[in-house]
């Protein structure tokens, strides 16, 4: 494995991490500090070009922002976390895969 691969996994590594906090943490939390981890999240993920993880914890953080509450159970963060345990995952990196992780929570949301 070269070195760059071997950065890749600590990044992927730490962004697991990072996720199963906040899951574990998540109804406990209020929506700002909720926000907030999310947001941590995503900066990390785009300082190394991971952009399905990206458009995902923005889409998180919209879905927050939309449900107007303090209440982090108000809005689906259980579809969204799930979308972004996939997202860190995967192996393309692109605005297609984004888009096809966001639709697939769109179409959880439908169902």
């Amino acid at each position: 494995m070269g070195h760059g691969q071997d950065a890749l996994l600590l990044v992927r590594a730490e962004l697991c991490d990072r996720l199963a906090a906040l899951t574990r943490a998540g109804s406990r939390l209020g929506a700002a500090e909720f926000t907030a981890r999310v947001g941590a999240i995503r900066t990390f993920a785009a300082a190394y070009g991971l952009t399905p993880v990206v458009r995902l914890a923005q889409a998180l953080e919209r879905a927050i922002a939309d449900s107007d509450s303090s209440d982090v159970r108000a809005c689906p963060t259980a579809l969204y976390l799930a979308r972004l345990q996939d997202a860190i995952g995967c192996e393309t990196v692109d605005d297609r895969t984004s888009e096809a992780l966001i639709a697939s929570v769109s179409v959880r949301l439908g169902a």
